[in-house]
């Protein structure tokens, strides 16, 4: 019997001692991190310079100006006015004719078209402004709109002479 408890005694502690060393299977993990970028990019067509001869003597509209845009990040599209007007050249800006300049398709902040004069542009002012990342990716940025020229009043222009003003559009992405 004695003989029978040791067995008894040494399997119990063979058994509860294999219990004991159990092995965990082996597990590794490797993470990658992407990384990746896009340049901002915002076009604006035309670019560069382009002139107009505009009709001075012509208190109708001078027809439009059609300016494409396109932004892959949210943007902000101003104009400026150089002279606040068209400045008389021959008396060095003694005469500066104001005019009204229209937009349409230029959203900007209220939404809708915008009415300038010349004087008021010689700060630059907004045209458009998307703030919008989910924006951006659903149109593209893609955006058109027209200027018209407009002289207010044939009673200013009685000064001969030649003038000159240069509107400056700067599209800048917003990031």
């Amino acid at each position: 019997m004695k003989t029978l408890f040791k067995l008894s005694v040494t399997a119990a502690f063979l058994f509860s001692s294999s219990a004991a060393f159990s092995v965990t299977p082996d597990s590794e993990q490797l993470e990658i991190s992407l990384n990746g970028s896009v340049e901002s990019t915002c076009v604006l067509i035309p670019e560069g310079s382009v002139s107009y001869a505009v009709d001075m003597a012509d208190i109708g509209t001078q027809g439009f100006a059609a300016i494409a845009y396109s932004c892959n990040s949210p943007y902000t599209l101003t104009i400026e006015s150089a002279n606040g007007g068209m400045k008389h050249q021959e008396s060095s800006g003694a005469v500066n004719i104001d005019y009204d300049l229209f937009t349409f398709g230029f959203f900007g902040a209220d939404n809708g078209p915008k009415n300038f004069t010349a004087s008021a542009i010689q700060t630059a002012a907004v045209l458009d402004q998307e703030t919008s990342w989910q924006n951006i990716l659903v149109n593209g940025g893609a955006t058109i709109g027209t200027m018209d020229l407009q002289f207010a009043n044939l009673s200013e222009y009685q000064v001969a002479g030649t003038y000159k003003d240069t509107l400056t559009l700067i599209l800048a992405a917003n990031l």
